[in-house]
């Protein structure tokens, strides 16, 4: 498609139509059909996730001197007002937190929320999923770690959650999965919440993307059959014929059914986008030689990514996305893994070059976005503030160790949350890391709460009842092992913080 064409329904729908209509190859038949043929507003949320951390506390978070109110919880727990310092043309919450005055305001800062102090209980390494609760999405599931059942991420609880998506009319895409390979799973059928769980592969063309959102207007002269209807009867033959069809390959006939149908309800889609202007550019345009130490042209991609999620939202054609940053918005050309990641925690000046990386992050990606949604009008205010945006980071204060891991939030989910804090979860008297730098270690750690309690935040701010993401004995949502490796920082840390993993989270919430 030439970019600067203006792309119709029947242009943007025809080839996923298309392709989608054919009967999906079924291997038990393959021998024989060979031979024979809250608020007004909607509430929206994004997740960012970004891979190592490893980034000391002295440059993550603001000064423990915020940290000046207590709450007593099942350990004590600190928190006080997210400080906007002004230094020459940045605010400043933290070294990493920082950004230019002129979009970082004071008046965004109070809408953002820095928590400390999330914790996974046992050890998990070069993760993707474990941002949104499929820690089974690591590289090392059943050999350098547990074996860890594999779910669905609370993105896609929510896109498939009749109660957060309780009127479909103005949706297109129930969710928008970009960056890197991704770090979304959902149900082989995703309707009945059945079946394999399986990784999204992302879309990391922002031309694409946009199409995936956007509502040309209607021809009023198309009629438009419904799709199922062209291959029902081959279906009925199939799913009838119990003697050939293995039962795998019935269900695997009634999910591509099932894809059908979703397909067709998004041709339906009513409604008109058409003041939104179609973009020229596209995030591919960036990519190429010499792109993974570029800072600058990583930024241009994640701005226009930024875009189309600020045109989904602001128009309501989607409400979720997940971006997994894979870029380290840098100009080291090593090993990023073991020259940068796997020394920072021992070395300043390897530190130094991470924790810039991380800075460049919150700047142009974090920043970029929650300042544009805040821009944009919603009925009740702004989209931001009908939005929880949240950046997590793979590991806490060392690489591949998920202790004190940083969430940094943005906007209120339309009002669920109190903005504007620093709250420190951490339990100070139970310490996991020891800093002693006669052998170069400079970060002390503590343990603190159980992420998974986050996450059932997360799902009920949404509006989800815990009955369509709470499961096994624990609250929250994802898998709770206590780890068994005396090595691991949480081992046998974790006992009261089990017992409230089903409540929301504390000070952010009531």
């Amino acid at each position: 498609m030439n970019r600067t064409q203006k792309p119709t329904r029947r242009m943007v729908l025809r080839g996923a139509a298309g392709a989608a209509l054919a009967i999906p190859f079924l291997p038990s038949l393959a021998d024989k059909e060979a031979r024979a043929q809250q608020s007004a507003a909607p509430k929206r949320f994004v997740a960012i996730g970004t891979q190592h951390g490893g980034v000391w506390q002295s440059s993550m978070y603001p000064d423990d001197s915020v940290l000046n109110q207590t709450r007593a919880y099942v350990h004590q727990l600190r928190h006080g007002t997210l400080p906007a310092d002004v230094v020459g043309d940045m605010t400043v919450i933290s070294p990493v937190l920082s950004a230019p005055s002129d979009r970082l305001t004071p008046a965004l800062v109070q809408k953002m929320n820095v928590l400390r102090g999330w914790d996974v209980t046992f050890y998990l390494a070069h993760h993707r999923g474990g941002h949104l609760g499929n820690y089974a999405e690591n590289d090392g599931n059943g050999v350098d770690g547990p074996t860890l059942a594999r779910r669905a991420t609370i993105d896609q609880v929510m896109a498939w959650s009749p109660t957060f998506y309780s009127d479909l009319s103005t949706n297109l895409a129930r969710s928008l999965v970009m960056g890197g390979n991704g770090m979304s799973a959902v149900w082989s059928s995703p309707n009945s919440k059945m079946g394999e769980i399986q990784n999204i592969t992302p879309e990391n063309n922002s031309l694409q993307l946009f199409n995936s959102i956007f509502v040309p207007p209607a021809d009023p002269m198309e009629v438009r059959p419904p799709i199922v209807d062209l291959v029902i009867e081959d279906y009925r033959r199939l799913r009838s014929s119990t003697r050939r069809l293995s039962t795998e390959d019935r269900r695997r006939l009634d999910d591509h059914l099932e894809r059908l149908d979703e397909l067709q309800r998004k041709i339906n889609v009513a409604v008109s986008c058409g003041d939104i202007p179609v973009p020229t550019e596209s995030s591919q345009d960036q990519q190429g030689s010499g792109y993974g130490v570029d800072p600058e042209r990583q930024k241009r991609f994640w701005e226009l990514m930024n875009d189309v999620i600020v045109a989904a939202f602001s128009c309501d054609t989607c409400r979720v996305a997940s971006m997994f940053i894979t870029d380290h918005f840098s100009t080291y050309g090593g090993d990023w893994h073991q020259d940068i990641a796997h020394q920072a925690a021992n070395v300043p000046a390897q530190h130094a070059v991470l924790a810039d990386g991380h800075q460049r992050t919150f700047q142009d990606v974090f920043v970029d976005l929650v300042a544009k949604l805040d821009a944009a009008q919603d009925s009740d205010g702004s989209v931001l503030d009908n939005c929880l945006v949240q950046w997590t980071q793979e590991s806490g204060v060392k690489t591949h160790d998920p202790i004190e891991m940083p969430v940094v939030t943005a906007g209120s989910a339309g009002g669920f949350f109190q903005t504007g804090r620093y709250v420190d979860y951490r339990n100070l008297s139970k310490k996991a890391h020891t800093a002693d730098p006669n052998n170069n270690e400079y970060v002390e750690g503590y343990t603190g709460l159980v992420y998974n309690q986050w996450l059932g935040t997360v799902c009920q701010a949404m509006g989800l009842p815990k009955s369509e993401y709470e499961q096994g004995s624990y609250g929250g949502y994802g898998e709770v092992m206590l780890s068994t490796e005396g090595w691991y920082a949480g081992y046998q840390k974790y006992d009261a913080e089990l017992t409230v993993m089903g409540e929301l989270a504390p000070i952010v919430t009531g």
